[in-house]
């Protein structure tokens, strides 16, 4: 099974070799830098907390200079320039913020640039560079490939079979060189270093040179394990306590983003009385930027880089922006290119994609165009790494013609579609629903001899699953093993989300027990979508059972984790004899050594009501430890927490059980528990704090507003406060939580839950009837449209749309389901005027709260906080 290949995966430009700068130069360069931060750097009453993000050992340093090295908080300037057209300007970064969508308010990653495109690049193995390897070691790699892996004794009998033909050691670190080029098993490389060490000869400094060779090798195919093998090897031998092995240890810990590894070689090399060099520094800068260690700790190094009279180069810079780049700091990241102008370093097409794809991920596309065009004013051309990265970044804004015009000017400049650049192509044409495009973007990827990956695939699959094309997903999943294409956990991920979806359950569980088996390391996205599918399938001990499995292989859950499983308690059915909804649903495989299912028809008939109490009970005891768990692991809810445990309270059999699981809330914010709870209790004091709380709503994209407003509704609604669920509806409408939903003539449900659907639907009616009064003119048909079920198996049996005709017989109102849409209830206005001028319709229609109370209770909202959601 193939290593995991995320879909971030993207291009880049290599990084430029390490310059050897005069000790003159440096120390001018290193001044200005040092004098340039100083100027950042916080006074000396910066608080406690920001100076320790720091490294311990970079605040160590007792001389003046050191102090300059403290770091600033993190949203401080890190360096100081001129205005440019990307130096940040108060007024246009609140612009830009105001305009970015949610899933980039949130810094999430779109893309990852890595080191691809040629020009160059610097290791630590420089010192072997620019030597030409003889022939013989191009025929003893062929030779070396044609051997097993782990055959030891036939790869140590075909390296000395070149003994006399080969050039030590300069030939030999070219043979493991080009092994972690053209290789895909490390362990052949491992074993051809050790078969090496006797035949090198030259003593400790060519022993030392292959060393540094094989821990490149090694890291640059993914095995940083293999490579401290190795270097372990070296130090015990006496020939690896080197700057170049060192180096090429964080180096290779970098390549694999295990930031922590390398800045401990980085103190093991201090500790050896080795001075770390620019390349050092460079590698651990790139380990923290990969590895996802905050910035500030990254910028310690950089400091402690100048401290030691160190001058950074490009490749320094690079690494820099890239951090900024992954961590989504745009700020940063325009400070950082602005410093590199400063200095003379030079910015390379590297520096520029790298800047781009920062700007990209932060949704500022005009700020990037503008890049770009600097790009060519500096004689920088633009490449296929640039214009991907930014088709990309118009895609995540769902401004796909903007995308779609950049691979036109991509042709028009003779520059050629790579795969990743095909793969965002094939996103935005699955996103559209053209699939016509899809088939010939495919095929033109055929021509040109580019396979398909794990990352076309992926997008391919979630496109179709997305859009309910089952077939075609079957069909890419067999095509995808057809073609050899490893599927990561990326893509079980998407296939238990998308059956899940689907109602397919079982085929969802069936995925679940093929990733057991494929070898891969399971991460916090696929368990959660496959808790997600045991809760909502009523297998609750499964699902906790599975949460806490996650937890001891090292996995820690987060508040999407926890939210899926807690509402999907809140939203789980108990399945009766009776209900309609009973069939081929339920889950059948083994889990933990237990064979597992979900209710159906075999096994929840003839379930009592005591039996459903007990299990509601039950589900309320699992909610709760779940929250112990939350508090107990420090992980911080969100707004979709409080949505999650409000739907759960709309399952409570009793008010007493709601008032408990409600309580929950007060462990994690006082003013949004005090709100609901006094809504629920029919408080009219608490209405000004409740609109400071959807004033704090407004603030979120529309799918977490609306969500909170439809919980919130369902739970009041549910305990018989229907008046006040019936003002938070009318506050939703006034906010336009739910688009499209109310006209005076057609009501539109689509978006909301039961009981929000109810309550709108009396607010409505009593809207017509002032309508009719008043006299004003009406269309011929009234309509309140409640959907097709589009995530029910049959059109038109959803949930809201049963409740919606029920409500509507209950209290008379003369709406039948039209002939040909079945989710559509409409009736003549002429006979729903009549219906309203009844003298009893407008009691019917007046909604009434069954628990008031008018006591202006001192204690009523808990000391009300600043709302953090």
């Amino acid at each position: 099974m193939a290593t995991h290949f995320t879909p971030s995966q993207a291009h880049a430009a290599s990084h430029a070799a390490a310059h050897h700068h005069s000790a003159s130069a440096a120390a001018a360069v290193t001044a200005a830098a040092t004098a340039r931060l100083q100027a950042s750097a916080p006074p000396a009453s910066a608080s406690a907390a920001a100076a320790a993000l720091c490294p311990p050992h970079l605040l160590a340093a007792s001389s003046p200079a050191s102090s300059s090295a403290a770091c600033p908080p993190a949203n401080n300037p890190i360096f100081v320039g001129p205005g440019a057209p990307w130096v940040q300007q108060p007024q246009r970064a609140a612009a830009a913020a105001a305009a970015l969508g949610p899933e980039f308010r949130r810094a999430r990653t779109t893309r990852t640039i890595s080191k691809r495109t040629r020009g160059g690049g610097g290791s630590a193995g420089a010192q072997d560079r620019g030597r030409v390897s003889s022939a013989a070691a191009g025929r003893c790699i062929d030779k070396l490939l044609r051997v097993g892996p782990e055959d030891r004794r036939a790869l140590g009998a075909a390296l000395s079979s070149f003994r006399g033909e080969l050039v030590a050691p300069e030939d030999y670190c070219q043979v493991l060189r080009e092994l972690g080029d053209r290789d895909k098993s490390a362990y052949r490389a491992f074993e051809v270093f050790y078969a090496a060490l006797p035949l090198v000869g030259g003593g400790a400094v060519g022993k030392g040179k292959l060393l540094t060779a094989a821990i490149g090798a090694l890291g640059k195919m993914g095995r940083p394990d293999l490579a401290r093998r190795a270097f372990d090897t070296g130090i015990a031998g006496g020939y690896g306590n080197t700057v170049f092995a060192h180096s090429a240890l964080i180096s290779a810990y970098a390549r694999s983003g295990l930031a922590t590894e390398a800045m401990g070689v980085l103190e093991l090399m201090k500790g050896a009385g080795l001075r770390p060099t620019t390349v050092s520094y460079n590698a651990v800068i790139d380990a923290c930027g990969k590895g996802g260690v905050d910035f500030t700790f990254t910028l310690g190094y950089f400091r402690q880089m100048l401290h030691d009279g160190l001058c950074p180069d490009r490749k320094t810079f690079n690494s820099l922006l890239a951090a900024c780049s992954r961590a989504g700091h745009l700020e940063d990241a325009r400070a950082v290119f602005d410093e590199m102008i400063h200095l003379g370093s030079g910015r390379d097409i590297y520096t520029y994609n790298t800047f781009v794809d920062a700007i990209c991920k932060c949704g500022n596309m005009e700020l990037a165009m503008q890049v770009v065009l600097d790009m060519e004013a500096n004689n920088v051309k633009p490449n296929v790494v640039t214009y991907s990265t930014l088709m990309d970044g118009f895609s995540k804004l769902e401004k796909y013609d903007e995308a779609l015009k950049l691979r036109g000017k991509m042709k028009s400049l003779g520059i050629q579609l790579d795969r990743v650049c095909y793969n965002t192509l094939l996103a935005i044409y699955v996103k559209t629903g053209k699939y016509g495009e899809i088939a010939s973007v495919c095929e033109e990827m055929e021509s040109l001899g580019i396979d398909k990956d794990t990352v076309t695939y992926n997008s391919l699959i979630n496109g179709y699953g997305k859009q309910g094309r089952l077939d075609m997903v079957a069909f890419l999943v067999q095509d995808m093993r057809a073609q050899g294409v490893a599927p990561s956990v990326l893509t079980y991920s998407t296939l238990i989300d998308i059956y899940s979806k689907a109602g397919m359950h079982g085929d969802a569980f069936n995925v679940y027990l093929d990733f057991k088996e494929s070898g891969l390391k399971a991460d916090v996205v696929l368990f959660s979508s496959f808790i997600d599918t045991l809760a909502k399938n009523g297998l609750v001990e499964c699902a906790l059972s599975l949460l806490d499995e996650m937890m001891k292989m090292g996995i820690k859950p987060n508040v999407v984790t926890y939210n899926t499983i807690i509402d999907a308690f809140g939203k789980s059915k108990i399945l009766t004899e009776e209900d309609p909804e009973i069939g081929d649903m339920g889950i059948v495989g083994v889990y933990g050594g237990q064979i597992v299912s979900s209710a159906n028809s075999a096994t929840s008939g003839g379930r009592s009501a005591i039996d459903v109490r007990m299990r509601r009970s039950q589900e309320l005891f699992f909610i709760l430890e779940l929250f112990q768990k939350m508090v107990q692991q420090g992980v911080q809810p969100n707004v979709v927490t409080f949505s999650a445990i409000l739907n759960a309270c709309s399952r409570c059999n009793s008010f007493e059980d709601a008032a408990l699981l409600l309580e929950q809330l007060r462990l994690f914010d006082n003013f949004v528990y005090g709100v609901a709870y006094g809504l629920l209790m029919g408080h009219q004091e608490v209405w000004s704090q409740a609109r400071s709380l959807f004033n704090q709503l407004g603030r979120m994209d529309s799918p977490t507003s609306s969500a909170f407003y439809n919980a919130l509704t369902d739970v009041l609604w549910h305990f018989g406060q229907r008046q006040g669920a019936q003002q938070v509806v009318l506050e939703g409408v006034n906010r336009r939580v739910w688009e499209n939903t109310w006209s005076e003539f057609c009501l539109d449900l689509h978006l909301m839950s039961c009981g929000a659907a109810q309550a709108m639907v009396h607010a409505w009616l009593l809207n017509v009837r002032s309508i009719v009064f008043a006299g004003r003119a009406m269309p011929e048909f009234l309509s309140i449209l409640t959907g097709w079920g589009k995530h029910s198996k049959i059109a038109g049996s959803s949930t809201l749309r049963r409740v919606i005709e029920a409500l509507l017989l209950s209290i008379g109102a003369p709406f039948q389901v039209e002939r040909f849409n079945i989710g559509r209830f409409v009736s003549p206005s002429a006979v729903v005027a009549a219906w309203l001028r009844e003298s009893g319709t407008i009691n019917i229609l007046l909604l009434r709260n069954e628990r008031v109370q008018h006591a202006n209770l001192p204690n009523l909202v808990p000391r009300l906080q600043a709302l953090q959601l």
